[in-house]
């Protein structure tokens, strides 16, 4: 077991990378709407004096970190309620780890259902990464991470491929697309989610020969095409869901996808793993030969924004909950965001407010509408059918 990988923890900065991102996905879970720093964070950070946690907030917080990394295997996950500072966890996490690394827990977004833990085998996570390495050019410089950790693909190629590659890690969710692109550095490995991508490529600025990695939704073919215009040496697309890891990948917009190592096609529409696991997918897939497939669209019908899976029903139940909608029309718009159409009588001076308050009290950001237009009637084609509209008319 000399793949570094393995003990991806002893790498300088990841494992508070890791701790630092799944808190803040669960305080952020547990307080949707608060402003909460993007890391990295210093060790010294409270989670008492600088995220505001109070007890029942720091037993969630606990919770969430002990299930990721299997702590509660060790006991000494009580520990972590002993403690309030980030390089405190690290230190408990890293002696628990040292006992028990075998496996990674993520929680699914709750898009198919109510939010579940997935576990993970790390032999399984690491031997995907190696198929992607194998995908990658040579001559590779920093890990650019634009994802959260904890989440699978933060997990595979934030955590485990520096990990991997011995390579150090630039946390840019703080800059902007342009920012990160003026520092970027040929060589660089970017992980990042389609909408970032869509946002640099729509800046036009230069890319130097960098190579990006991409999931969590397609890649228009349009972005992928002008990413490479601009400069990037490769843009790789990786499909996958948060309870299977990575199951196939593509030259980003182009083509069908292969199936990475690990899986072979099943019956009815499952994949087999390696170590024998049947799972059903949120997509409809079409297969080619020698494991070559299309993704013909999710099975629920649901979207997805930013790279987050958003539930169109209970976007859907929030808008309708307030005072003097009659009904409401969503799509997504040509920026990636969602756009409502609200039907009331009601002034749209005085209902937009509501609706922003209503949306941002009990919605993630993803899910909150970026664009309100009003009318009468929610709009139709001549023929009676539900019908697109043009934004604030």
């Amino acid at each position: 077991m000399s793949n570094p990988a393995f003990t991806w923890w002893r790498a300088p900065g990841l494992l508070s990378r890791l701790l630092a991102d799944a808190v803040r996905g669960q305080f952020l879970s547990d307080h949707p709407g608060l402003d909460v720093p993007v890391p990295p964070w210093p060790d010294s950070f409270d989670f008492v004096d600088d995220l505001g946690a109070d007890s029942l907030d720091r037993l969630a917080l606990a919770t969430a970190v002990s299930v990721h990394l299997q702590i509660n295997r060790s006991g000494l996950d009580d520990a972590l309620l002993a403690r309030r500072r980030l390089g405190d966890w690290r230190d408990v996490a890293a002696q628990a780890l040292t006992l028990y690394s075998d496996s990674f827990h993520v929680r699914s977004s709750g898009s198919q259902g109510a939010p579940r833990w997935h576990a993970h085998r790390l032999d399984v996570l690491v031997a995907e990464v190696e198929a992607v390495l194998a995908l990658l050019p040579p001559g590779r410089g920093r890990i650019v991470s634009l994802v959260p950790a904890h989440h699978i693909y933060g997990f595979l190629f934030t955590i485990l491929l520096p990990a991997r590659l011995g390579c150090s890690v630039w946390e840019a969710r703080a800059a902007s697309p342009v920012s990160v692109a003026g520092r970027l550095m040929p060589g660089d490995v970017i992980v990042a989610h389609p909408h970032w991508w869509r946002l640099l490529a729509e800046s036009g600025v230069p890319l130097p020969p960098a190579v990006g990695l991409t999931a969590t939704a397609p890649c228009p073919p349009a972005v992928a095409q002008a990413l490479r215009g601009a400069g990037l040496a490769e843009l790789i697309e990786i499909y996958g869901a948060s309870e299977t890891a990575g199951i196939g990948w593509r030259p980003a917009g182009a083509g069908p996808f292969q199936l990475l190592p690990a899986w072979q096609p099943g019956e009815d529409g499952q994949l087999v793993a390696a170590d024998g696991r049947r799972v059903d997918l949120p997509d409809h897939l079409a297969w080619q030969e020698n494991g070559r497939f299309e993704v013909l669209g999710r099975k629920d019908g649901q979207v997805q924004v930013g790279g987050v899976n958003v539930d169109l029903a209970e976007v859907r139940r929030t808008i309708l909950a307030v005072a003097g909608v009659r009904d409401v029309a969503l799509r997504l718009a040509a920026s990636g965001r969602l756009k409502a159409f609200i039907a009331s009588d009601a002034p749209p001076v005085d209902l937009r407010p509501a609706l922003q308050a209503a949306v941002s009290a009990t919605l993630p950001p993803p899910a909150r509408p970026a664009s309100w237009t009003f009318g009468p009637a929610l709009p139709l084609t001549p023929a009676g059918k539900p019908s697109d509209w043009q934004e604030g008319a």
